[in-house]
């Protein structure tokens, strides 16, 4: 029996998001996972973490995000969920002047992610969130709350936070500007924009393909029946 790439891709991600709920008390709040993360890019200490995930960035891309991400598989499930009830093969699209600028914002949320925690330390975010000071809500209720929102956002525009507002894909983006390894069109593409129409994150593939945008789930890959893509130098 053939098993499909994507289920395997699906298998690796779902496996990585049972293992990240196991060692973190069923957790799901996804500022203290940014914040988390953040940390780990120490400059004070080169720590294991600040040289695997950047070099595997620049080699494969952004192959953190569509592979290891636990948040990114629930994004994923969001988006595909809008598209099974509405029966749709055909994802919707943001004004695309709009969405040129937006995909800027998560690199200033990295800027800024990254400066109140080297300036304050552990988890600063949620001691300066003002949500909390002005409804009186604690910190897992307001994590609910802005993963229901996120999750809101990401059913009517697929990956809605991976796209915009991520700090993590800002950082590996940095990284996989100009990877190793690159998904380019061959000989066999007819220039149908099948692969377009397909990727979740709006991305010109053929015409001007972003790396640092793209999240390596495949999904323009396996929309092509004749082939016209490849994921290599």
């Amino acid at each position: 029996m053939k098993i499909s790439f994507q289920l395997i891709r699906n298998l690796i991600k779902t496996s990585f998001l049972g293992f990240f709920l196991a060692t973190n008390n069923f957790c799901l709040c996804i500022v203290g996972y940014v914040q988390k993360f953040l940390l780990k890019i120490n400059l004070n200490e080169i720590t294991p973490q600040l040289i695997v995930i950047p070099a595997i960035a620049v080699v494969f891309g952004r192959l953190f995000c569509g592979f290891i991400c636990p948040f990114g598989i629930i994004f994923e499930w969001t988006y595909k969920l809008r598209m099974k009830i509405n029966n749709s093969k055909i994802l919707p699209k943001v004004n695309p002047k709009i969405h040129e600028k937006l995909i800027y914002l998560k690199y200033i949320l990295l800027i800024i992610g990254l400066y109140l925690t080297f300036k304050y330390g552990s988890y600063v975010i949620c001691t300066v969130c003002p949500i909390g000071s002005f409804v009186g809500l604690s910190g897992t209720v307001i994590s609910f709350i802005l993963l229901g929102l996120l999750l809101i956002g990401g059913y009517f525009i697929p990956m809605f936070f991976c796209r915009y507002f991520c700090p993590i894909g800002a950082f590996l983006g940095i990284f996989s500007a100009k990877p190793v390894f690159k998904i380019k069109s061959n000989d066999k593409c007819n220039k149908c924009r099948l692969c377009e129409m397909k990727c979740p994150m709006q991305i010109d593939i053929l015409d001007n393909m972003d790396e640092k945008e793209c999240i390596r789930c495949f999904q323009c890959v396996t929309a092509c029946k004749k082939g016209g893509l490849n994921y290599g130098k």
